[in-house]
Order: C-alpha cells, then sequence, then structure tokens
C-alpha cells in the first residue's frame, strides 16, 4: 500500500495547519545568539516553506485567527488603555507615536523611491516593526473594499503584495532588532547597568532580578521572637521597623499569656514574643537582633498565601503604593506587579497602580481577602470564561466594521480590524470595572490570542509562499535593504527623542524603544543588558499604544 504523504496533507486543512504550527514552534526554538527566534517567526517560515510547496489553506481558518488576535489584543489593552497616563504615561505615548510614524513615513518613502508595488509598503512596515497587528490592519482594508487599489489590481494581488512584504522582512525585523538593543548601547557609550542602578536609585527600590525574587531568599516566612535584649523596650513596633515596613509585618504580639492588639505605634516590652513576616534575609537579621527564636502555635498558627488581584478599584487607580501601606493596614505585601502581561519587578513605594494591574500579594489568607476587597478581586477565584460576552463582543466589533461615513467623495470607515480592536477595549475596560462582566482569565485570553496569531500566521506564511521565491529574485534585494532601514530608523529616533526630549533614563528608554516596536524577544535582551527588570516598566509603558496605532497604521497605509 503507497500512502501520498503530499496528498494527505494537502486534503486535510485542519493536519495542515497544526503541522504548520508544530513545526513553526520547533523551528522557533532556534536560538539567535542567547534569544530564541520565537514561534511567531518560526510558524511564518514554515508556512512560507508549506506554501511554497503549492499547500493551500482555506481563507476560513485565517479569517478566524485575524479576529481572534485582534479582539484579544484590544481585550488586553483595554484595562490599562484609558488610565495608562499614570507616572510616564504622556512620555510613553509620544515615543510610541514618534516610533510609528517614523516607520510608516519611511516605509511609504521606501514605495515611492524604488516604485513597489501597492500594498508592499504595509507589508514592510509590519514586518519591520515585527507588527502582526499592522499586516491585520492592512489585509483587512483590502478584503473589506476600504483600500483604494490600483486600477487592474485585484484583491489577491493586493493581499499577496502585503503579505510578501511582511515575509521578506519580518526575519531581520526580529533578529536586527534583537541585534540592534544589544549593540546600539555599546557604541552610543551607554552603559545600560549604571543607567538601571541609577535608575533603581531614583526610585528608591532594592533592585532585583525577576528570576532571584523567585528564589528561596525571597519566600515569606512567619516566625516568631521573645523580645530578651533590654535596649527595645520602650519602643515602638514603627522605630523598630523602620524604612524595612514594606518589607516586614508584625503578624501578632503575646503578652503575659494573651494575644494583644497593635498597631505601629504599640511599644515593646521585655519578655514580649512577636510573630514576624518576612524573607529569610530579614529573620536573619531579627534573630539577632530581638533575640531567641520560639515556638508558639498561638503565634506561628497561620497559612501564608500568595495570590493576584487584579486592580479594579478606580479609587486607588493613580494611586502610589506608599500612600496604600499595605503591611500597616492589612498585614500584607506586594511583591511584584503584572501590566499588558509583563511582569514589573522590583515594586517601590513610588510605583503607581493602573487599572488591569494584576498584583501579586503576600499575607495571611483572611487579610489578603481583605486587601482584594478594596483593590478588586483575587484573579484565581475567576477561572471560566464568559463566552457569551467574548463572542457577543466580537460579533459586535465586526458588525463596527462594516460601517461606512461618506464625507464628500471620501469612505471612511473602522474596517474588521478597527471594530475588532475597539470592541475588545471596550469589553477589556467594562471588565475592570465590573470583574463579573466579561470573564476572561488572563490565561485563557493569552490562549486565545496566541492560537489565534498562530492561525492567522500560518495563512499568511502559506499565502506568500507561492509568491516570496519570484518577490525575493525580482524586488527582494531592495525590500529587505529598505525594511532594515524600516527597523533601524524608529529606533535610532526614538532613542534621540527619549533622551534629549522626553528626558528618559536610557535603561527605561530601550525598554520602552522595544515596547513601540512590539517586540518581546529585544526586552529580554535589554533586561539582560542592564542586569535589571526596571526596562519592563518601559515596555509596558509604549506597548499597548503601539499595538493600537499600528493596527491603524496598516489600514490608512492601504487608503493611500
Amino acid at each position: 500500500m503507497t500512502i501520498d504523504i503530499y496528498e494527505v496533507i494537502a486534503s486535510n486543512a485542519a493536519l495542515l495547519t497544526f503541522l504548520t504550527i508544530g513545526l513553526g514552534y520547533i523551528l522557533g526554538r532556534v536560538k539567535l545568539g542567547s534569544v530564541e527566534m520565537g514561534a511567531a517567526t518560526g510558524v511564518l517560515l514554515v508556512g512560507l516553506g508549506m506554501g511554497h510547496l503549492g499547500f493551500e489553506v482555506p481563507s476560513l481558518s485565517g479569517q478566524i485567527g485575524f479576529t481572534l488576535f485582534i479582539f484579544c489584543v484590544g481585550l488586553q489593552a483595554g484595562p490599562q488603555f484609558f488610565s495608562a497616563f499614570a507616572e510616564d504615561g504622556k512620555r510613553y505615548v509620544v515615543l510610541a507615536v514618534v516610533v510609528a510614524a517614523v516607520g510608516v513615513s519611511l516605509s511609504l518613502a521606501l514605495a515611492r523611491l524604488v516604485d513597489l508595488e501597492y500594498g508592499m509598503a504595509a507589508g514592510v512596515l509590519g514586518g519591520a516593526l515585527t507588527s502582526t497587528p499592522t499586516l491585520a490592519g492592512a489585509q483587512d482594508a483590502i478584503n473589506s473594499g476600504a483600500a483604494i487599489l490600483p486600477a487592474g489590481m485585484t484583491i489577491e494581488q493586493a493581499l499577496e503584495n502585503v503579505t510578501v512584504g511582511y515575509a521578506l522582512t519580518y526575519v531581520f525585523g526580529t533578529a536586527g532588532l534583537i541585534l540592534l538593543v544589544n549593540y546600539l548601547p555599546r557604541m552610543l557609550g551607554v552603559d545600560l547597568k549604571k543607567e538601571a542602578r541609577q535608575l533603581a536609585r531614583e526610585k528608591r527600590v532594592r533592585e532585583h532580578r525577576g528570576d532571584e525574587a523567585e528564589g528561596a531568599a525571597g519566600l515569606p516566612l512567619i516566625r516568631a521572637y521573645e523580645i530578651s535584649d533590654p535596649k527595645f523596650a520602650g519602643s515602638s513596633i514603627r522605630e523598630q521597623i523602620g524604612e524595612r515596613a514594606n518589607h516586614i509585618i508584625v503578624q501578632k504580639i503575646k503578652r503575659d499569656g494573651k494575644i494583644i492588639e497593635h498597631t505601629p505605634d504599640t511599644v515593646l516590652q521585655l519578655g514580649d514574643l512577636v510573630a514576624i513576616v518576612t524573607d529569610l534575609e530579614e529573620h536573619q537579621r531579627a534573630a539577632h537582633a530581638l533575640g531567641s527564636e520560639i515556638l508558639d502555635p498561638d503565634l506561628i498558627d497561620f497559612r501564608i498565601d500568595v495570590q493576584e488581584i487584579v486592580i479594579t478599584n478606580h479609587e486607588i487607580i493613580g494611586t502610589p503604593l506608599s500612600e496604600l501601606d499595605f503591611p500597616g493596614k492589612f498585614g500584607c505585601f506586594a511583591t511584584s506587579i503584572s501590566r499588558a502581561q509583563i511582569d514589573l519587578v522590583p515594586l517601590d513605594s513610588h510605583t503607581v497602580l493602573q487599572r488591569g494591574d494584576i498584583l501579586r500579594v503576600t499575607g495571611e489568607r483572611s487579610r489578603i481577602a481583605q486587601l482584594a476587597q478594596k483593590l478588586g478581586y483575587v484573579e484565581r477565584e475567576v477561572d471560566t470564561t464568559d463566552l457569551v460576552t467574548l463572542s457577543l463582543g466580537i460579533a459586535a466589533g465586526l458588525l463596527a466594521g462594516l460601517v461606512v461615513v461618506k464625507v464628500g467623495g471620501l469612505s471612511i470607515g473602522l474596517g474588521s480590524a478597527g471594530g475588532l480592536l475597539l470592541a475588545g477595549i471596550m469589553i477589556g475596560f467594562l471588565r475592570s470595572l465590573n470583574p463579573t462582566f466579561g470573564r476572561v482569565p488572563p490565561a485563557a485570553s493569552s490562549v486565545l490570542m496566541d492560537l489565534g496569531l498562530m492561525f492567522f500566521m500560518v495563512s499568511v506564511g502559506i499565502q506568500a509562499g507561492g509568491g516570496v521565491m519570484a518577490a525575493l529574485q525580482s524586488v527582494g534585494p531592495v525590500v529587505i535593504v529598505g525594511g532594515i532601514c524600516v527597523t533601524v530608523a524608529p529606533v535610532l529616533v526614538g532613542y534621540f527623542v527619549g533622551r534629549r526630549v522626553l528626558k528618559l533614563n536610557a535603561a527605561l528608554l530601550f525598554g520602552s524603544i522595544t515596547g513601540a516596536m512590539t517586540s518581546t524577544p529585544s526586552l529580554a535582551i535589554v533586561q539582560k543588558a542592564a542586569d535589571s527588570s526596571l526596562p519592563a516598566l518601559g515596555y509596558a509603558g509604549t506597548y499597548t499604544f503601539a499595538n493600537v496605532l499600528l493596527t491603524f497604521a496598516g489600514g490608512f497605509m492601504m487608503r493611500l
């Protein structure tokens, strides 16, 4: 019996799609230096190969992938979109606009200078900036009829031009940006480690790498001690803890065999038994300072827990952690914040909470519950997805994209990409106001977004695969060189504007630039070079705005 493998794959669209995704993930594990190529790059390259071999996928799979991906981009941006102007928000918006404007201008200039076919400029922009939303916006403009096609050009030809331009520039957009953020600071004489230390001093934080914070030394522990040193008698808890109040929690005090109520102003006495929650380093100090450690069930019978709280209460949005005083008021302390799926560590007293932030808190379980009531809700308690709101939200976004307003001879509309993006933003924002509405846990949102992106990348790769070799032989070198310029120039201009105009710290600025280019792998390079997690603050600041701007940029370019 002879089995035609090619025919088996070609006749089964589901098999072709998931085979491409699986092989793409394997290829994406290939490292460029110390950084993996990435799943999106791997799936695109495998898709190009499949398309070159003559395989085809139904357009529906790409449409579903596009729909899920763009809607989830909006859903992710929604909670922070209207409240992200806290701290350095305005500067992040300016930087995201500058990077997008430079990229759009150069892509259009390249197309006119070398007379690229219609649609390639948008593809070059999306690939060079590693912005899949740009590609989605451009393709949607073509499919919806909003694009102004040249005479004699078919929709299929326009779509192929966009995808080919994207495919030819995406690989360097990914690898080139990684190399750029790795070597540019050295070429400019910028010491990212020094800049990160300076930023840490300005923000008054004890800088540490996020992975170290998860080690045994950073785990919260509860221990009890007997006050046996006379010098501690007559002094208050506040006086003894001082600046370490955000790292030490006095859980209970036992005096003369009874648990007493205490406040930061409670005066300690000889013989007091004190239960403390803190990390190993602080316990070592306490053991030398306070006295001997004791085992008392009344004091140490606590269940120390770590939970994630989603920030939704409008009353605390924009409030720095120093004003909230978690240790003093709730007996808990915050260890990290996740914003736009990026962990922001370490925290400091000046860190400002934004809507949709996921705050990781350590403390006794009942006290965390009290804190959650003030801030929002405990994330792990929401383990189901509201598919009704999700489905109707997507439907509403698609319907909004169909609305076209004519102004004179000009037709103006959002298109499917814009409609889905705005619908996702609104639902994400409303969900942050009312946690019982439109529940989509971060894990579910991440799966939907990743799966949508992979379906879309399979479609893009296979569609472009048929014409990529011909394009590579004809305009390939020009497009690739042009794409390099579109990758490099926004970084250089963004750095100049960020340093000279916006006065951003260099470590924070390079993180912001990677966010404006929507490149998470490049953020990892910046953090490694800075030996700090602080650049993630800048990444989260620009990433939300960049995704929205670049989605509309793709559609805008197809209307010119």
